[in-house]
């Protein structure tokens, strides 16, 4: 099925049909001759990440102290965890990675966008403390929202349906010709990850529990479609994006190289973030069930010595 959505979306990139904002070209001439040496800051970007940042900041001084949110500031951990996520997305979005997933290399734009969904998404969702996530939710749209996307299909399908969605390839190149699109691309990637991981890493006890065995299987089958994307990329018999085959080549990478590569990012490492997530996942069920069965013992051990003897 996905190779035939591909095959049907490469074809309608070749029929000649012009679409309104087809006007574009991929522009090659803003690409920096040695892209992997430049450190340049887009401030746009910059804008952004700081501005998130002062907001978290906000929330865990100002705000939490102003509307009693919380006695006390998030762990230390998770602070660093978020923190720590927004300098990852610094360097994913800015300097020598993005022009060589801009212009460049298809496995430059593959890493960057496993740097996206599976590191600074994660890493953003664990840096959000309990009673910042209840504070949120008693905002009646964010918790319909919440509501809605809290279920593990519609994660699901939400963050694998644009995953796909921005590998057809007419979508892929339309990304990289104009900017904006490319602006679309990456904040659909950001938020369906966030979305994705949200259920798994954030504890607030108002949203639903999943039941471990529920999350082995939700975090296994997410794994499939990017090994699925991943191998009839790297197993493709021509290229597949059109605008790698105009790009500038580096370090004598060829455009079949440079796809076969970047599919098995995709196909490989990408899942082994999730398989670590697994195991996880299973340590904490065996760890829980353990506890749960030593309470079990210790309340029999006490009902019998509370027990009347029997004369």
């Amino acid at each position: 099925m996905v190779a035939l959505i591909l095959g049907v979306a490469s074809a309608w990139a070749h029929t000649g049909v012009v679409m309104p904002w087809d006007s574009s070209e991929f522009d090659y001439a803003q690409a920096p001759p040695d892209a992997w040496k430049v450190l340049d800051l887009h401030v746009s970007v910059v804008i952004g990440i700081l501005g998130f940042c002062w907001l978290y900041y906000q929330a865990m001084n100002t705000w939490r102290v102003r509307y009693k949110w919380s006695p006390v500031k998030a762990e230390t951990w998770r602070q660093a965890c978020f923190y720590t996520g927004q300098f990852v997305l610094m360097c994913s979005l800015n300097g020598p990675l993005h022009h060589l997933s801009d212009y460049y290399l298809f496995t430059a734009h593959m890493v960057q966008h496993l740097l996206l969904n599976l590191v600074w998404a994660p890493l953003t969702v664990l840096g959000m403390p309990s009673w910042l996530v209840e504070a949120a939710l008693g905002v009646s749209q964010i918790r319909k929202v919440s509501d809605f996307f809290g279920r593990l299909p519609v994660k699901f399908v939400a963050y694998n349906g644009v995953l796909f969605f921005w590998h057809i390839p007419y979508m892929y190149d339309l990304a990289l010709r104009v900017h904006n699109w490319h602006i679309v691309e990456h904040l659909g990637f950001m938020t369906t990850s966030v979305i994705a991981w949200f259920g798994l890493v954030c504890t607030a006890p108002s949203l639903p529990r999943n039941h471990r065995f529920a999350q082995l299987l939700y975090l296994f089958c997410m794994t499939l479609p990017m090994k699925l994307l991943g191998a009839i990329i790297t197993l493709a018999d021509s290229p597949i994006y059109e605008g790698y085959l105009k790009a500038p080549r580096v370090w004598g990478i060829s455009p079949m190289l440079d796809q076969e590569y970047g599919g098995l990012l995709m196909w490989l490492p990408g899942g082994l973030v999730l398989w670590s997530c697994m195991i996880y996942v299973f340590a904490q069920w065996i760890k829980e069930e353990r506890a749960s069965q030593a309470a079990d013992v210790a309340a029999h051990l006490a009902s019998l010595r509370h027990a009347p003897e029997v004369p």
